[in-house]
């Protein structure tokens, strides 16, 4: 994901926890398959390396917790305290 002009081109996506978790494996199997398919991993193994930023959000007692993807929207969910 090292493509800095084509991540957060779309506009963030809120979800829930569990709805967050299985995007977010979706994007990463989707993410090595296509490092398979157009050949960049020599070894028939992929390494996806994903960015994760925690923000607190204090007036609502939270954390936010987003991830950027390379040609989907950026992937939000909160975690409360």
């Amino acid at each position: 994901m090292n493509d800095k002009n084509t991540i957060g081109t779309e506009a963030p996506q809120e979800t829930s926890l569990d709805k967050w978790g299985k995007q977010l494996m979706e994007n990463i199997l989707l993410t090595a398959a296509e490092a398979l398919s157009e050949g960049k991993e020599a070894s028939g193994s992929a390494e996806v390396t994903l960015t994760f930023r925690l923000t607190p959000i204090v007036a609502r007692d939270e954390l936010q917790v987003s991830v950027d993807f390379k040609r989907d929207p950026t992937l939000i969910t909160y975690l409360p305290r």
